[in-house]
């Protein structure tokens, strides 16, 4: 699914899973030797999701040198603030 937005492949919302993704366009790049970064965006709400640790523990394990996580560190979640929901 592609954003409309160029170099936004595509969003994932807040379930964790664009790391996930994020891994395999990069580990797909390393496959087939093609030299590109991959950027992914994750608020910091998103990163209490357990998909979000065992992706950053994937990219770690296949090291993963072309990928780069950006964690948009602004306190809030989807429902309030991080510290009132789970601080």
């Amino acid at each position: 699914m592609h954003t409309g937005v160029p170099g936004v492949e595509l969003s994932t919302g807040s379930l964790g899973q664009g790391l996930s993704v994020a891994n395999g366009i990069a580990l797909g790049a390393k496959v087939r030797r093609v030299k590109f970064r991959v950027y992914c965006v994750l608020g910091d709400g998103e990163i209490q999701e357990g998909q979000v640790w065992e992706a950053a523990m994937t990219a770690a394990h296949h090291k993963l040198d072309n990928i780069c996580a950006i964690l948009d560190y602004n306190k809030v979640q989807e429902n309030g603030p991080v510290a009132k929901i789970k601080n």
